[in-house]
Order: C-alpha cells, then structure tokens, then sequence
C-alpha cells in the first residue's frame, strides 16, 4: 500500500521553530534603534554593528515622530512589530520582483555591493527564529530551486516586464509555424540572451516559454542567489523545507 503523503500541519511547523529557537541566549540582547518611518535603514544598522550575535536576544527601541524612544524586549510587542515591519519592507526591496504573493530574487548591482542578498536570507533567519513572519511572499518556484528541487510551475504572469510578457504572450498565441518563427525572429536578441533562440514547432512553443522563464527567474539572477543562500543558518532551509512538502502555502504564514 503507498504510504501517505507527509502533511505538515501549523502545530509541527510552530514545534519546527520552536526548536531552532532553542540557541536563542535570552541574557544577551542584539539592539535595534527603529524609526517606523525609516525600518530598513535602523534594521541594516543594527544587522551591521559589530556586537550583533544571531545567538542574542532582539531589544527593540522605536522611535516616535518626535524623537522619543519607546522600547521593550518581548515576542508580542515592540519586537513583533519590529519584524512584521521588516518583512513587509523586505518583500518590497528591488532586490525582489514578481507578483506580491510569488516574489523571486533579482540581480541588483547595488545590492550586491552592499551585500544585500546575504543580510535578506539572515534577516529571514531572524524572522522565523524570533517570533516573527515568515517569507510567505516568496514564489514557490524560487523555494523548489533553493531546496535543490526541479520543479517548475513559473507562468508568463509572473513577469513583470510588459514588453517581455508582450513576446511571451504572442509565442503562445501563434498558430501556425509561421507565425511562431516571425515571433522567435522579431524577439531573437531576447531568446539568444537566454539561451533558447532555436527552430521551435508549434507544439513545442510552451517548451520555449518554459526555456526562457526558467532562465529569466533563475539562471540570470545566479548571483544574487549564491549570495543570499550565504547565510550560514539550518534555520532557513529546514523551514522553506517545511512550508514546500505543505500543499497549503499558507499554513506555514505566521
């Protein structure tokens, strides 16, 4: 008899985590000075100072409109909504695109000077250990390449591009193989740069597409990939392995 597909409930996942939080030294505290108007910058700082320890607590200070500190050091206050902050802020760094709910990491050049692909997957790391939200806005596809998987499932929509989306779309849509070579020839610089420029059958348009997606959301973005999964941390791969064997995305979404 086939044995049953695993099925991970929100209970296993808060014991996954309950778990990696165990090396979390609640004497010692990493400080977080925060604007609510600026939470990126205070997090970088804080990340960045030389006494930051991934093994100390967070004590989080927020600093109101006037300048005044309010501060506190638990799991549902100021530290919550400290990580809450930084994850919305995170989802909408440019070093991410795609739609809100199936982001992908982007190569930046910027990004990679201030090695921001590294201190993203750390402060995932923080999140998840500490109490705060998961990644739940990355793309399921960018999770299945991190874990080692092949699995592809990426759509035309998932490209924010207009005018890539637009030749995506007209590779589809060709019905003949006429038609579809006219497409391949008008847009051949975008195939050639991913690789796929080829002699393409009208069944075998979607192999196209499929071809050039894998290579617009992974193989071109390899850099910043290698560096975000820098972060010297089971944390992240032991969760982004739980949430991917839950058929329901969003179980795992604390």
């Amino acid at each position: 008899m086939a044995s049953e597909e695993f099925e991970p409930t929100s209970v296993q996942a808060a014991e996954v985590i309950a778990n990696l939080a165990l090396a979390i030294d609640h004497k010692k505290v990493s400080r977080f000075n925060i604007s609510r108007a600026d939470v990126w910058d205070g997090a970088v700082r804080g990340f960045r100072r030389s006494t930051y320890s991934e093994s100390s607590d967070i004590f989080v200070k927020f600093t109101d409109d006037a300048g005044s500190f309010e501060e506190g050091l638990d799991t549902g206050g100021p530290k919550r909504e400290f990580l809450t902050l930084l994850m919305t802020h995170l989802r909408n760094r440019p070093i991410f695109d795609g739609p809100p709910e199936r982001r992908y990491l982007v190569y930046n050049s910027t990004a990679v000077r201030e090695d921001e692909y590294f201190l993203a997957g750390k402060m995932i790391v923080v999140s998840i250990i500490h109490g705060g939200p998961a990644p739940h806005f990355l793309s399921k596809d960018f999770v299945n390449h991190l874990l080692g998987k092949t699995t592809f499932n990426t759509t035309v929509e998932d490209v924010t591009d207009e005018e890539l989306q637009k030749a995506l779309r007209q590779v589809q849509e060709a019905e003949s193989e006429e038609s579809l070579q006219d497409v391949i020839l008008q847009y051949s610089t975008m195939f050639q740069t991913a690789g796929c420029l080829r002699h393409t059958k009208v069944h075998e348009r979607q192999m196209l597409i499929e071809d050039y997606l894998r290579w617009y959301i992974l193989g071109r973005n390899q850099i910043a990939i290698q560096s975000f999964q820098k972060v010297d941390n089971p944390c992240l791969t032991q969760y982004l392995s739980l949430i991917d064997s839950k058929r329901d995305w969003q179980v795992c979404s604390f």
